[in-house]
């Protein structure tokens, strides 16, 4: 059995078991952060910015845990404000994080990186049906692109919508992309899903900004994959890696890509190097990097020998002295 070694001699706080028994399954784990708050400071949980720094989590997050709450009927704002109490629950937090809910210092976002192994039941995914009109509109959106699916992917999609947080908007967008792709299995989406809260890719903004990427290192791959020869339909993550700071990051086109190719003997590392620094010292196009290589051998010519001390050190110039001696005999 589990045990908690705290004791009560400092307070303790009352949740309700009625509570705890209907959400502690279905509601997203944040939320549970912020409920604590509000039960442990009920009168002085002023807004969303307040609870986001006592607790860690952005103000963003903690709207959509307070809506959450709210449309559950579980909690309600009357509206009033202590500044006293508001000081002293922060103080409560503050014990262990120095930190006051009027600093404008935001504490880092907390990103759960990977589903859990454990699917919901179909009796929890029929729960969060009733409860959740979205979760509706999200199969009926997401069976237009999929098709007609089971309950693999309903947990799947629901997953991906209570634990990462995604809208609607935002898992729709993912699956158009993968039906682009014409990878539309469970696996891959959950995959891509995974890589996206990873990235902090979590808005609908966001994603459209990651799929504009997606598709220009595509493009870029298809116009090189013949002087790379290769058949691949696909860059490997490691070229993929490359070509997105190439051609999105340092916007670099097709035809500076190749050429660093060529002078890098078809090194992706070393046309990466070479490109990394060309991006340092703003040259963008082939001109301007052919300019800048003949200026470095014609610099490193004259720096390495002397002409004239060469020509006069040198066995040519011995023997026309030799040459000079015979004809004076």
């Amino acid at each position: 059995m589990l045990k908690l070694k705290f004791d009560f001699s400092n307070g303790a706080v009352a949740v309700p078991t009625d509570l705890i028994d209907k959400y502690l399954k279905l509601a997203p784990s944040a939320s549970f952060k912020v409920l604590l708050f509000i039960l442990r400071n009920p009168n002085g949980a002023v807004d969303a910015k307040q609870i986001g720094i006592c607790t860690g989590l952005t103000e963003n997050d903690v709207s959509d845990c307070i809506e959450y709450w709210k449309q559950n009927d579980v909690i309600f704002d009357d509206g009033e404000k202590n500044e006293a109490e508001a000081e002293k629950a922060s103080g409560n937090a503050k014990k262990i994080g120095e930190i006051s809910y009027k600093e404008e210092k935001e504490m880092p976002k907390i990103v759960v990186k990977s589903l859990p192994v454990k699917k919901p039941t179909q009796k929890e995914i029929a729960l969060r049906i009733a409860e959740d009109e979205n979760i509706t509109l999200l199969f009926r959106e997401a069976q237009k692109i999929v098709g007609t699916f089971g309950y693999d992917t309903q947990a799947l999609l629901l997953m991906i919508y209570d634990h990462f947080g995604f809208s609607v908007d935002l898992i729709i967008t993912l699956l158009s992309y993968q039906q682009s792709e014409g990878n539309l299995s469970s696996l891959a989406i959950k995959k891509r899903a995974e890589e996206w809260t990873k990235n902090g890719i979590d808005t609908l903004e966001a994603a459209v900004v990651e799929i504009s990427a997606l598709e220009q290192i595509q493009k870029t791959f298809i116009e090189i994959k013949a002087f790379l020869e290769t058949d691949a339909k696909k860059p490997t993550p490691k070229t993929a890696k490359f070509l997105r700071d190439w051609s999105v990051n340092w916007n670099f086109s097709t035809k500076m890509i190749l050429y660093a190719l060529k002078e890098s003997g078809k090194s992706l590392s070393e046309a990466n190097k070479l490109l990394k620094k060309y991006h340092a010292m703003n040259i963008y196009d082939v001109q301007s990097a052919e300019a800048k290589k003949k200026k470095t051998i014609t610099a490193k010519v004259e720096k390495s020998y002397d002409v004239n001390n060469v020509g006069r050190n040198s066995i040519l110039e011995r023997m026309k002295n030799k040459e000079k001696e015979g004809a004076n005999v």
